[in-house]
């Protein structure tokens, strides 16, 4: 006769042959970037860091910068940063794995690269959208007053262009201007403001990651020319401006008018998220190798709880899809209205043409009735002039009778 065992006996005596060969809780490091002139590739790193442990919990983080650089966001409240070893094999014993990019460069048998599995620093900023909702970061905004503001990140001396186009363009929005950036280059940039009768705000140079993200979130456009900030704003919502030193008064105009049209629509690449799944795993297979397991070794209750994770995933993104399309028909109908506005414009413009048409053509009779009335006054009625000489008609007349009696004479002298 067959049995059916329970799931708890089943898991209780997995537990019992796994537990002599490894941990339950998986310890990763993850290596934050900390080279950039902005925190965008440690926010992605953190959310990528993030979606692993998600991914494959009960995972324990631990998070590291490297020692030869100074540690630019180390008051990120959200994280405890390590100095990473210039010797990695010294976290052998401390980690399971080891995650960050360009470890593939060097020979650890621990270390994972998302080259690995094609996921670059710039696909990962994809993952900020699930962490830097707008009503998470309104609270870590460095100046709440400053939200819908035009967000200029300033490196170096820009072109006039480039501040006479958004002086404009802060004049027609009513918006106000933040600066990012050095000290140096903020005073320098202000200055150009101030010479088009515009001012501008200093946000700070020393923004957290989550201030930085918030207020990235919650600009009405963004004017950068670092490729990574203008990514970061086209993944959040799609109002972004890339700058350069080249840049004309026509391209900056265009470019500000349709970021800021409500239209721009950011499409996100399919293929990320089963990079990240596939990164997942391997983070996965390779901790458990390390620890003697195999991934065939899972208990029921694991089994469940991943499963568990994989429809919450599937969930998150019905959910993001479903933002998605609102946002798009919100957007749509904000166009069909503004299209509305502007045909019920357009109509009111003809009329005021056309009376004005009727207006001046009136002015114009009134004014030769003026003038007929003053010649009349000044030199008597305006006479007509003949339009047919009846002399010169007589003239020709007699010339053409004596044509005649010339010819009668002539053909009766002949009879």
């Amino acid at each position: 006769m067959t049995s059916i065992e329970s799931t708890t006996t089943a898991a209780t005596k997995t537990s019992q042959e796994s537990e002599p060969k490894g941990r339950e809780t998986l310890s990763v490091g993850i290596i934050l970037p900390n080279e950039e002139r902005h925190p965008v590739g440690w926010l992605a790193t953190r959310a990528l860091g993030n979606e692993i442990e998600w991914r494959n919990g009960p995972v324990n983080l631990h998070w590291f910068v490297e020692k030869s650089t100074p540690v630019l966001w180390a008051d990120d409240g959200s994280l405890k940063v390590n100095q990473l070893p210039q010797d990695l094999h010294e976290l052998e014993n401390e980690l399971d794995v080891i995650l960050g990019h360009g470890l593939s460069n060097k020979e650890i048998e621990f270390g994972i690269d998302p080259a690995a599995v094609e996921l670059t620093l710039n696909d990962t900023i994809a993952l900020l959208t699930r962490y830097l909702l707008p009503d998470l970061t309104r609270a870590t905004h460095p100046a709440l007053s400053l939200q819908e503001s035009i967000v200029v990140d300033v490196k170096g001396d820009l072109p006039e262009a480039v501040a006479a186009e958004i002086a404009r363009h802060a004049l027609s929005k009513t918006a106000p201007i933040s600066l990012i950036g050095s000290e140096a280059d903020q005073a320098g940039f202000a200055a150009k403001l101030h010479r088009h009768d515009q001012t501008a705000t200093d946000v700070g140079s020393d923004l957290d990651p989550d201030e930085f993200g918030a207020l990235i979130q919650h600009a009405a456009v963004v004017v950068t020319g670092d490729p990574a900030v203008q990514h970061l704003a086209e993944v959040l919502h799609g109002r972004s401006v890339l700058i350069s030193q080249n840049s004309d008064s026509q391209t900056i105009q265009r470019d500000l008018w349709s970021a800021t049209s409500g239209i721009s629509h950011p499409q996100q690449d399919p293929t990320i998220e089963a990079k990240i799944q596939r990164l997942a795993e391997i983070v996965e297979q390779t901790a458990l190798l390390r620890l003697g397991r195999t991934i065939s070794n899972r208990t029921a209750t694991q089994e469940r709880k991943r499963n568990e994770q994989i429809v919450s995933l599937h969930e998150r993104q019905a959910i993001q899809w479903n933002q998605q399309r609102r946002r798009s028909k919100q957007t749509i109908d904000q166009m069909r209205e503004e299209l509305l506005k502007v045909e019920t414009q357009l109509g009111i413009a003809e009329n005021e043409a056309d009376n004005s048409r009727r207006a001046l053509r009136a002015q114009h009779d009134r004014l030769n009735q003026l003038e007929m009335e003053i010649a009349e006054r000044d030199q008597g009625p305006a006479r007509m002039h003949r339009s047919v000489d009846w002399h010169s008609v007589v003239a020709q007349i007699e010339r053409d009778a004596l044509k005649a009696l010339h010819w009668l004479r002539r053909q009766f002298g002949k009879g």
